[in-house]
């Protein structure tokens, strides 16, 4: 559940509406100072110098891979009114394969785990031996269509797409949940070198700090002028270009565990942030600045983030990538696609020699141009210095080729481009094709794990919102009490649900064939060994197959009770109809002493 004692933060408002009602000028009246602010301010700076000093061999390996994957992705140092944001940035970037590939990695993961178009997760009871009744199934389906229609209306999924692409390339990508007044949610991605992690106990990141620029006025927009230093205030005031004047703004979520003031050890003696009620606390404040309060800080009591993390190594917070992996081949295909254009350079345009006569003359190799020399006694007056053997042309592009392949191989282009790019025997059958499939997503069942399970932190996460805003229906009796857990569709197991799916409709055409041939042969029907109800249940839980266009095992009965009850008030008509062509054939039939119908009632058949 979200926190429901704390105040609402300040940004959860953020926008043009929140802006048109701050005032022209700071308040009067200022916000009354925090009392345990310069304890609070020292530990939160501190700490972040200290993330900082264990992050250092990261942040210079994130460096590099941006380098050569994504430079638009990483800042090396977070700095206040650089005008040099828009330089290019890309300029070591010689042969594009490397980062195509981290574009089509992405791209799969995003498509595979959090695809807009499709369903991705399901709510259901955490307890298997639990069965749902209507009423609960019908809340579990109704509260997943309105999580659905939250994440679409908001920019999860926009989020989510950069979010792989730095997982693939960094490893590491931590996700921000706000609530939001217009948005119901809101995520937000710093980019590699903002963000500082740490870890627990447990060894899941339960700490981010960050650092990141805004201008006056979008802290002002974020924040409102109150809550603002005089700096930021003053320049407020000033208006025109003063706001768009940077400040560094750093944030703090970590547990909420108890700071003492300094010289003290007493319960006493400990600085409040947040009441001890939550769980997690935050905090933000303009770095460097030791003002008399934060610009916010509010309390949760679920972690309002999750860190996306490639592979895990020991207690690190940062995760490693499959660009860590491919980076020594990118390296060398940018080396080699520079030496190859430069080998082509060399044989349309070689570095030329000439006479000493030619050296305050006209000269050139352009096409149509003439250069003028002396020819006499047959020697040369202009002339390439060395000639290009174009034989070698061939080895460099070959060799360019398999270090591309390498790149593809380790960023698993093969994999998500498995159809178009298939090669030898083609499948013959779904059968098949769904199993070598599931044969190359195995490599990325690391992936998809952590995935998932930082995944289940933001749904319930957004769930938590819901419930708090009365965005749901009322739980049913049924369910209260009762855990809940959240099942993924991913890509894995989307081909283990294809190759058994495909499995179980083999095994029904097979079995439809020997029940008309054991029909044909008189001999009982083999399909009788099979629970055709579950079967079909089962079948329809493999393709997601909605399960309100089906009955309820209840629904089933009472339906299978009346069909049983019309059958046999149908069969009362034709046994009345039997009984009484059955009585006229026995009155017409003669006995001695009368007819049949009569010796049969009165018992006398006319013999004496």
């Amino acid at each position: 559940m979200l926190e429901a004692d704390t105040d609402a933060a300040p940004y959860e408002e953020m926008g043009p509406s929140l802006l048109t009602r701050q005032p022209a000028t700071a308040p009067d009246k200022l916000p009354k100072p925090e009392t345990d602010w310069s304890t609070i301010y020292q530990h939160l700076e501190s700490r972040m110098s200290a993330l900082r000093t264990w992050r250092y061999s990261f942040w210079s390996h994130w460096a590099i891979l941006a380098e050569f994957f994504i430079p638009r992705r990483y800042h090396w140092v977070i700095t206040a009114n650089k005008y040099n944001k828009g330089k290019p940035i890309n300029d070591n970037i010689i042969d594009g394969v490397g980062t195509l590939a981290v574009n089509v990695c992405s791209s799969g993961l995003w498509t595979g785990l959090t695809s807009p178009s499709r369903p991705w997760f399901k709510m259901d009871v955490a307890l298997p031996w639990i069965t749902l009744d209507a009423d609960g199934s019908a809340w579990l389906e109704d509260t997943q269509q309105r999580i659905y229609t939250v994440l679409a209306q908001s920019n999860f999924y926009k989020t989510m797409a950069q979010a792989f692409q730095d997982v693939t390339v960094f490893g590491t990508a931590p996700v921000i949940c706000y609530e939001d007044f217009e948005d119901v949610v809101r995520f937000y991605l710093p980019c590699a070198g903002e963000y500082f992690l740490g870890v627990g106990s447990r060894l899941d990141v339960d700490t981010l700090y960050r650092e990141f620029v805004l201008t006056v006025l979008q802290i002002v927009e974020m924040f409102k002028l109150e809550n603002c230093p005089p700096e930021v205030q003053k320049m407020w005031e000033t208006g025109g270009g003063s706001l768009e004047q940077e400040f560094v703004v750093a944030c703090a979520i970590e547990p909420n565990f108890a700071i003492s003031k300094k010289g003290k050890g007493k319960e006493q003696d400990q600085a409040t942030v947040v009441p001890g009620i939550f769980t997690y606390r935050e905090v933000y404040w303009v770095k460097g600045n030791k003002c008399e309060r934060p610009l916010s800080k509010r309390g949760f009591n679920d972690k309002p983030f999750m860190a996306l993390r490639w592979s895990e190594v020991s207690n690190d917070p940062y995760g490693r990538s499959p660009c860590m992996d491919a980076l020594g081949d990118n390296k060398q295909v940018q080396m080699e696609t520079r030496r190859k254009a430069e080998f082509i350079e060399k044989g349309v345009r070689p570095p030329m020699g000439a006479n000493p006569e030619l050296k305050n003359e006209p000269s050139s190799i352009i096409p149509g141009m003439i250069t003028y020399m002396s020819t006499d006694g047959g020697k040369k007056g202009f002339w390439p210095l060395f000639e290009v053997n174009f034989g070698w042309l061939a080895p460099i592009v070959a060799d360019i080729e398999k270090v591309s392949a390498r790149i593809n191989s380790a960023l698993f282009v093969d994999l998500f481009m498995a159809i178009s790019r298939m090669e030898g025997v083609q499948p013959r059958n779904e059968l098949e094709l769904t199993k070598r499939d599931l044969e190359r997503l195995q490599q990325l069942g690391p992936i998809i794990n952590s995935a998932e399970n930082e995944l289940s932190t933001m749904i319930r996460r957004v769930l938590g919102i819901m419930t708090r805003r009365k965005m749901l229906k009322p739980m049913p009796k049924s369910l209260q009490g009762v855990p809940l857990k959240i099942d993924y569709t991913s890509i894995m197991k989307m081909a283990q649900r294809s190759a058994e799916s495909v499995s179980m409709k083999d095994f029904f055409s097979t079995a439809g064939v020997l029940s008309s041939a054991a029909k044909a042969a008189s001999v009982p029907d083999p399909i009788r060994t099979v629970n055709l109800d579950k079967a079909l249940a089962h079948y329809g839980d493999l393709v997601n197959f909605p399960t309100d266009c089906l009955f309820t095992p209840k629904e089933v009965e009472s339906h299978d009770q009346a069909r049983a009850q019309a059958k046999q008030q149908a069969q009362i008509p034709g046994m009345a109809a039997a009984g009484v062509n059955a009585a006229k054939t026995l009155s017409e039939t003669q006995v001695p002493g009368g007819n049949a119908l009569n010796a049969l009632l009165t018992g006398q058949t006319g013999q004496q």
